[in-house]
């Protein structure tokens, strides 16, 4: 017997439902339905409201990952997510994924160490010491852009300008500046230190070098509507290798055991200093922060996960036992890779979602929006909190 239908001995023989009772069944069933759209929006409000008790841990249960995306991937692949894709790139070429699994573009070229950086809708790879590097977009696929000289390192801003550091003829390095046409819009030429790489800000606007000089790391600030230096900062004692705009007119730049932070004009703002432990990874792609994983020791999982604001005061600051494999910021958001979970943090680093299955996951790349992209041994897969 199919469950609801009724047997044939129970059946009403003469007529139907009274009118009455037909109101009531169909008043009750809009109310269910009601309830059923209400409770489906307010799902973390109930959970919370029964937290601890067994219809909490069901309406606040982990949501699942999504299914996995398929794809190459090789020892030394990387990637970069984007708006609606994802860059996937190896020794052996880069792939341009759309979120739904389909390959948009792909392309074999020898890459001795290869690169990515994610802009907004595109990303840039590149290989230290080649005369090329590539642009990857879903809207024009892949684009090679040649140089005259060897690559140093290439950065994308928000807005996909891109800031392609170079050897040049003569000096000790040159920044070229592309906007999102990839037409060059600013070059900057460095006689007196050796480039080490740049960063743009989001308004499109300003650019910030970083060289290595006698006196030490400098960082050099300069308008994109001319040559004129704006300002200038040296790092007698700390070696600086990264640097990048946290926000429109604030600059980061990072070292072995020192974060310093500056204004548009290079002026030091503060630094925070991390001498007692040893950096093990660090994100500089977050909207108005920096994220750091600080190892209390040289070996071993013992570490803090420290997020800093624009002028270099404390967000949030943890305490962990266990192994970072990896970490991503993106907005106000910060995805961390456990050896057994995946957590994704807000900049203050408050919990905002978290993940068990992390079989075979070994990187990953977080979206403004709060979702993440997990690398695997065989493709990728996108979680959405």
């Amino acid at each position: 017997m199919l469950l609801g239908v009724p047997s044939q001995k129970n059946r009403r023989k003469k007529g139907g439902r009274s009118p009455l009772k037909r109101a009531v069944s169909f008043l009750a069933l809009v109310i269910f339905a009601i309830g059923a759209v209400w409770l489906s929006l307010n799902l973390d409000t109930v959970g919370e409201f029964f937290a601890g008790t067994a219809i909490g841990n069901f309406l606040t249960r982990e949501k699942e990952a999504a299914e996995e995306l398929r794809f190459d991937v090789y020892s030394d692949s990387v990637f970069a997510g984007i708006e609606g894709g994802l860059a996937v790139v190896s020794g052996s070429g880069m792939q341009l994924i759309g979120i739904e699994g389909e390959t948009h573009d792909m392309q074999s070229v020898i890459l001795q160490n290869p690169a990515v950086m994610a802009g907004g809708g595109r990303a840039v790879v590149w290989s230290v010491g080649s005369g090329d590097f590539y642009v990857l977009g879903k809207r024009d696929g892949i684009v090679r852009q040649k140089t005259d000289e060897n690559v140093i390192n290439v950065s994308i801003n928000k807005n996909d300008w891109v800031a392609v550091s170079a050897e040049e003829s003569g000096y000790r390095g040159a920044v070229t500046v592309f906007n999102s046409k990839l037409k060059s819009v600013y070059k900057w030429y460095s006689g007196e230190g050796y480039l080490i790489g740049a960063a743009l800000s989001d308004t499109n606007d300003r650019m910030a070098a970083l060289t290595i000089t006698g006196e030490g790391s400098k960082i050099s600030c300069f308008a994109l509507s001319g040559q004129e230096q704006k300002g200038s900062y040296i790092s007698e004692n700390a070696m600086l290798f990264d640097v990048a705009y946290l926000s429109s007119y604030r600059i980061c730049a990072l070292a072995e055991d020192t974060a310093v932070f500056l204004d548009e004009r290079a002026e030091l703002i503060s630094s925070y200093d991390f001498s007692d432990g040893y950096l093990k990874d660090y994100s500089m792609q977050g909207s108005g922060f920096l994220a750091l994983v600080i190892g209390k020791y040289k070996t071993g999982s013992a570490a803090s996960i420290v997020t800093l604001s624009t002028d270099g005061s404390v967000m949030g600051s943890i305490d962990i036992k266990r192994e970072v494999l990896s970490i991503s910021a993106a907005g106000k958001f910060l995805a961390v890779l456990y050896d057994d979970e995946l957590i994704i943090y807000r900049s203050d680093l408050t919990e905002y979602a978290r993940l068990d299955d992390v079989t075979n996951v070994r990187q990953v790349c977080a979206s403004p929006d709060g979702s993440v992209i997990m690398l695997t041994n065989s493709g990728a897969v996108v979680y959405s909190p």
